[in-house]
């Protein structure tokens, strides 16, 4: 499903997904397709949620009219022996 058929079904709402399709252009993903998992009414249970997702699952309001997410590139924590 586009991003703009999720924003007219589930106006005003965060909703949880998951991310079926993106492409990525200057360390920005471009979200072209998801896979709506559940609608959420309100920000304590859309954080709920969050700490429950796995892998490409993402919790996004519909309020934001594109899907872009910034890659952040993990370095990882080094420890000195």
């Amino acid at each position: 499903m586009k991003w703009q058929e999720v924003r007219e079904l589930y106006p005003n709402k965060f909703v949880k997904i998951e991310v079926i399709k993106s492409h990525i252009v200057d360390e920005k993903e471009y979200v072209d397709e998801v896979a709506v998992i559940k609608a959420i009414e309100d920000s304590k249970e859309a954080m709920k949620e969050f700490i429950k997702c796995k892998n490409k699952e993402i919790i996004y309001s519909t309020k934001n009219k594109e899907f872009i997410i910034d890659v952040v590139k993990h370095i990882g924590i080094r420890r000195g022996i």
